[in-house]
């Protein structure tokens, strides 16, 4: 995913789990807020729940491929937080992408519906 369509800094990460609004699947944990640009940028973690550093990186980089395929189907303007659970860590990439999608569509964040997150 290009640099700048990615959540770095550490205050915007904080923000958006001190602000956002979020929405669980079994997979994954999806947080957004609002950002007030043009563009949605996504930020990905696992913690060590999961388990040693080589689980918790497979986890990212599936969350990460996920987003880069699903980015067109997103919403402009929100900064999105993708939380990986354990239960990521025995599947197969193209579930990973489908339970984004459900939660796109849930949290109203897909670029189909309305730009306003369902309430």
């Amino acid at each position: 995913m290009e640099r700048r369509l990615r959540l770095r800094k550490v205050n915007d990460v904080r923000r958006v789990y001190h602000e956002g609004r979020a929405w669980a699947h079994t997979l994954l944990v999806l947080i957004a807020r609002p950002n007030g640009l043009t563009l949605t940028r996504v930020g990905v973690t696992a913690s060590r729940k999961l388990g040693s550093a080589v689980v918790r990186n497979r986890a990212k980089r599936l969350l990460r491929e996920a987003a880069r395929r699903l980015y067109p189907h997103m919403a402009a303007g929100w900064d999105v937080m993708l939380v990986a659970r354990p239960p990521i860590t025995t599947v197969k990439e193209q579930q990973v992408e489908e339970a984004l999608m459900s939660l796109l569509r849930q949290s109203g964040l897909s670029a189909e519906q309305s730009t306003a997150p369902a309430g």
